[in-house]
Parts: C-alpha cells; sequence; structure tokens
C-alpha cells in the first residue's frame, strides 16, 4: 500500500457542544492518510495518477464550510467518507485536534481510521 499524507492543516470552523465554542469559528488541526492499493505516478511522474494534495484540501474546506456538526466524530467520519469515494482511498485515517478546549490538556481530538480491501 502506498500512502499520501498532509499533516499540520489548519482550517477554521464552528464546531463545539458549549454555546460559547459555538458562537466563533475555531482553528481545528488535521493530519490525514490517504492509502492507495499503488499510486500510479510512481511510473508515470503525472499529477492525474495520484492524488492531488489541493484537491484533497478543497474538499475538506467546502465540507467545514457547510457541516453542522457538534462533535468532532461525525465530522471525521464524513471526511474519511468522502476521501474514500472521491479520491479513491482503500484506506484512510483522519486525526482532528482542537487545542485549548479542556484545561491541563493542550489539545484535545479524534482519530478515525476506516479501510476495505483492495
Amino acid at each position: 500500500m502506498d500512502v499520501i499524507y498532509i499533516r499540520d492543516l489548519r482550517i477554521d470552523t464552528v464546531i463545539g457542544v458549549p454555546e460559547r465554542e459555538r458562537r466563533h469559528p475555531q482553528p481545528l488541526e488535521f493530519d490525514i492518510e490517504i492509502g492507495l492499493a499503488e499510486i500510479r505516478a510512481c511510473r508515470t511522474d503525472q499529477l492525474a495518477d495520484t492524488v492531488d494534495y489541493a484537491a484533497v484540501v478543497a474538499a475538506i474546506q467546502e465540507i467545514l464550510a457547510q457541516h453542522r456538526f457538534r462533535l468532532l466524530e461525525p465530522l471525521g467520519q464524513q471526511i474519511a467518507d468522502m476521501i474514500m469515494a472521491r479520491f479513491g482511498a482503500i484506506w484512510v485515517r483522519i486525526e482532528i485536534t482542537k487545542a485549548g478546549i479542556v484545561p491541563s490538556a493542550r489539545c484535545v481530538g479524534v482519530r478515525i481510521e476506516r479501510g476495505r480491501p483492495a
């Protein structure tokens, strides 16, 4: 399996259970790994034969602009589903982090991992 990854992606969105979190956008940080059976671009050196990082980021930005989730879990699930469907991934791992939410913790978050047979 070959893996494309995006690390430390930071996007602001409105999410949270307490009303105070839902008043203003807050930054979420994403680490994304996208597994493919084989990346054809290894042989062809063509963008069309791999996953376009910018397209993945744009798709995530689109989800964040439209979502109405309060929890990170369904947001992570929606992003994982989208990546598998739109980019042909056989496996995906999404880690979403929120900083400064829980006193005494630098950050909190969720990791969603989904896969299907190659």
